[in-house]
């Protein structure tokens, strides 16, 4: 039985495809009629899945979505991160809506296209593509309707060589901190006496000379040396609590920018940044003993391997 016959006696759009498959004829062994019925099949087919699509979707209440995922961020990851991913997907919100495209609809392309369109340093190009990326793999997990579309893509910006990481000298720690407000004048202190993040500050909490507070997602806990305790004392905050009215950005920002003063004064070599004073601290603790472990204790590290990486990392021979 020739194709033409097969087509013409059965018109199920199961048996079609199985006539035209066990035959495998090529588009020039068919008919006018015959392209025509294959056409109104592929059509039929295509929107059938594009319906099947977007009752699944419709289902889906991406802002309930996009809450769980900032709130699940904010207990893994610091204020910084959370901050981050909210700006990254209120941009592509913009975008979508601009565009009138559904968020939960992204295709690869159509994230190329809004890659393309986004402006600033390849760093913050690529920190908004990573917020991105983690919400579609969140909702991977949790719809299997949704794939990531921007796993693979190659819009990505080219990461700049990463500049050496300066460390200030004894010097001008002694310099930033005797011109610092009090309140950042502490927060150095910590950092560079103790090693504490810049985002665990927020929730430190201090009983005696004992701290407790929670970094990258994790209760830390440990002893202030007495140099902290003392200017804790002589300082106008509350003892117990000294950060908790000031976010992680902002004194990120006040602290960098008076290094940036200092630096264009002359009086630094340059402007550092918070976790330049953790590096200080890393540094000047493990020169004491060269004792890793005990390091890697005090930075709160998960395994000996990050404080090796991070030491190797400062140029600092193990």
């Amino acid at each position: 039985m020739t194709v033409q016959n097969q087509l013409t006696t059965n018109n199920s759009v199961e048996n079609m495809v199985l006539q035209i498959s066990r035959n495998s004829p090529t588009l020039n062994d068919l008919t006018q009629e015959q392209l025509e019925q294959v056409a109104r099949l592929v059509i039929t087919q295509n929107l059938t899945n594009e319906l099947n699509l977007k009752s699944k979707l419709i289902g889906i209440n991406y802002k309930v979505e996009r809450d769980i995922f900032l709130l699940q961020v904010s207990k893994t990851g610091s204020e910084y991160t959370q901050s981050s991913y909210f700006k990254s997907l209120k941009l592509l919100e913009r975008y979508t809506k601009k565009n009138g495209f559904n968020i939960l609809e992204m295709n690869p392309k159509r994230i190329d296209d809004f890659i393309y369109t986004l402006s600033g340093s390849s760093n913050t190009k690529n920190l908004v593509i990573s917020g991105i990326s983690s919400f579609y793999s969140f909702m991977e997990r949790r719809h299997s309707v949704i794939k990531n579309p921007v796993r693979g893509t190659k819009s990505r910006p080219t990461k700049k060589p990463v500049k050496d990481i300066e460390i200030p000298t004894d010097i001008e720690l002694f310099t930033i901190l005797n011109t610092l407000p009090e309140i950042e004048r502490l927060a150095v202190l910590i950092m560079s006496l103790r090693g504490l993040r810049v985002g665990s500050l927020k929730n430190l909490k201090i009983w005696g000379n004992k701290y407790t507070s929670v970094s990258k997602g994790k209760t830390i806990h440990g002893e202030f040396p007495i140099e902290v305790l003392t200017n804790i004392k002589i300082t106008d905050v509350n003892n117990r609590t000294p950060f908790y009215y000031i976010s992680t950005n902002a004194l990120k920002l006040k602290i960098y920018r008076h290094t940036l003063k200092l630096y264009k004064e002359g009086k630094i070599n340059s402007p550092y940044s918070c976790h330049d004073f953790r590096h200080y601290f890393s540094v000047s603790e493990y020169m004491k003993d060269k004792d890793i472990y005990r390091l890697s204790k005090l930075l709160d590290h998960t395994n000996i391997s990050i404080t090796e990486g991070y030491l190797r990392s400062l140029k600092v021979e193990i």
